[in-house]
């Protein structure tokens, strides 16, 4: 009679229990939209005043969309201050922690960009001094206030990103998300002005190394791309880059990754799981001193003649003699370069193949964005080949640089597919202890008294009172051959891990050099002139301007991620 009073009791228990977490999710959902339609809000009006600023023929001045930078930007990081004072403060309001969220690597490359960033501000911030008579204060406030905002986001990254904020919700979800889409503006202020940079100076580019019968006309064109591109007091100067020009990779990526982690902290709020003890490193310490020198030597190899490479083309581009010799050498060095790494890739994703493991198939926020901005990110990277391999096949007739440029097309297409595969197929599986743990639970007996009774038998020996003799049939395995397997086992897992290793060192490192090149100034798809001709300056631009800057994000992630999967091997 007891069982059957407790049982309604239980019953009716568990349906609450339900019914509270499926009003909790209903309300977080609900959370997550009024945040989102928040932001979205914020971003829209952004990305309205950026482009009424960058567009001719509307007569919107500058200074209104600084103006409305420097206020957002102020509420921002006074609600960062308070974010992280009111977490100090109140103990119950940070009660778990996202143990993937935010890894070392990740917010030391916050600290990098955000160093580099600082540094661009400052010699804006001089620039803008040097010019007082004929600029606007909002020039120098505004990097000032950019200047505090970027010190107080990297701090506020570092300390909270793994929070999982469990009070006041809504507000931290809008003040995150207001957060991020300010990062996303800032951003894309960024690409336009590096892009328009980049635009003006191809123009100087061809239009120098165009064989135009007319002479005079070629250079009343340059004078003209001259006068569009100088910045007198009478004009409205659109954030012209000068001597702080190289520092625009650091501040781009600073945007990106700022916006990565917010997005990820926006998701883990009201979050309450503890994955704090669900990490795994490794199998001990011998193999955490094994060095990968094979994939450091070629990695920094490939890293060393890229920055050479570099250098020769930036150098032998601007003078026509050794125009044809950098190009072709340059891209000769990409082929050699991007061969090798789908290799590796292929190697990689075999080695997956034949180690068996279990994978990891729980929520994750911080691996669903990474799958998310690989895959996206790739996308742009395909569009840019496929136009060139279209403009390559058309064009006749068919030289050694189309030759070139068609197969470094087709590769890039090929190493972004196998290295996503290898990246999210890396990013998923659990470590070798953890799927030999689960495996061996899953074959133990079902019953409690089978696992008793083998429990027993291999705890009591011969010598004990209770030990019952085996049968005579019954031959014992010998310990030994036991060990001899184990070991064998482990020693090539041990055999599959250094290549692993050096394979991820390497990656990493070609994927560093494939950033550095174009985000410091390597336009190789202008320089030939066989797209220009073909599809025209404006449309190429065009697709250039918006697909470049996410294959730069591309290889900087790419890199990111492997650093991520080498930390874990």
């Amino acid at each position: 009679m007891e069982t059957e009073q407790g049982t309604p009791s239980n019953q009716s228990a568990t349906v609450t229990n339900s019914e509270s977490k499926k009003t909790q999710e209903k309300w977080k959902k609900g959370g997550r939209l009024l945040s989102g339609l928040v932001g979205s809000n914020v971003l829209l009006f952004s990305s309205t005043l950026v482009t009424c600023v960058f567009t001719k023929d509307l007569e919107i001045w500058e200074t209104d969309l600084l103006i409305f930078l420097c206020i957002v930007l102020i509420m921002c990081t006074a609600w960062m201050i308070f974010q992280m004072y009111f977490s100090w403060k109140h103990k119950n309001a940070i009660l778990y922690k996202d143990g993937h969220a935010g890894p070392i690597w990740m917010r030391g490359g916050i600290v990098l960009f955000g160093t580099g960033t600082l540094i661009m501000t400052i010699l804006r911030i001089g620039h803008a001094v040097e010019y007082l008579d004929c600029e606007t204060p909002m020039k120098i406030v505004h990097p000032v206030i950019q200047a505090v905002f970027v010190i107080t986001q990297t701090c506020f990254l570092w300390v909270s990103c793994k929070h999982c904020v469990q009070i006041y919700m809504n507000a931290t979800r809008c003040g995150l998300m207001v957060l991020m889409s300010i990062n996303l503006i800032l951003w894309v202020i960024a690409v336009t002005e590096e892009a328009r940079y980049h635009t003006i100076e191809i123009q100087r580019y061809l239009q120098r190394n165009a064989t135009l019968n007319n002479s005079n006309e070629s250079e009343e064109a340059i004078v003209h791309v001259e006068d569009e591109y100088s910045c007198s007091c009478q004009s409205v100067c659109k954030f012209l880059p000068t001597e702080y020009y190289y520092l625009y990779p650091f501040n781009i990526e600073y945007n990106l990754f700022a916006a990565a982690m917010l997005y990820i902290m926006w998701k883990n709020v009201g979050r309450q799981i503890d994955d704090s003890g669900s990490q795994h490193f490794g199998l001990g310490p011998g193999v955490r001193k094994h060095i990968p020198l094979f994939g450091l030597v070629t990695g920094v190899s490939v890293l060393v003649t890229g920055l050479v490479m570099f250098i020769l083309y930036e150098v032998g581009r601007e003078k026509a003699a050794k125009r044809w010799l950098s190009l072709t050498t340059f891209y000769i060095f990409h082929v050699i370069c991007l061969g090798l790494m789908c290799t590796a890739n292929l190697v990689g994703i075999i080695i997956f193949k034949l180690d068996k493991r279990s994978m990891d198939n729980e929520k994750n926020p911080s691996r669903t964005l990474d799958m998310a901005l690989l895959l996206g990110a790739t996308l742009a990277q395909y569009g840019i080949s496929y136009y060139s391999i279209i403009a390559m096949i058309a064009t006749t007739p068919f030289t050694v640089l189309n030759f070139l440029t068609l197969v470094y097309s087709l590769l890039m297409i090929i190493q972004h597919s196998l290295q996503n595969v290898f990246i999210i197929k890396g990013l998923y599986r659990l470590p070798p202890i953890y799927g030999h743990r689960q495996t061996e639970i899953n074959k133990l007996p079902k019953y409690p008294e089978a696992i008793q009774e083998s429990t027993t038998e291999e705890i009591e020996g011969p010598h004990s009172v209770t030990y019952a003799p085996q049968p005579q049939d019954h031959v014992p395995v010998p310990r030994m051959t036991r060990r001899a397997t184990l070991a064998a086992q482990l020693k090539t897992h041990l055999k599959k891990r250094k290549v692993m290793k050096d394979i991820y060192l390497f990656l990493f490192l070609s994927n560093i050099i494939f950033w550095i090149m174009p985000a410091f100034g390597a336009r190789i798809m202008f320089d030939t002139g066989m797209e220009v001709r073909f599809y025209g300056f404006t449309i190429w631009a065009v697709i250039t301007n918006i697909c470049l800057p996410f294959g730069i994000f591309y290889r900087m992630h790419a890199a990111a991620s492997l650093l991520e999967l080498y930390s874990m091997s």
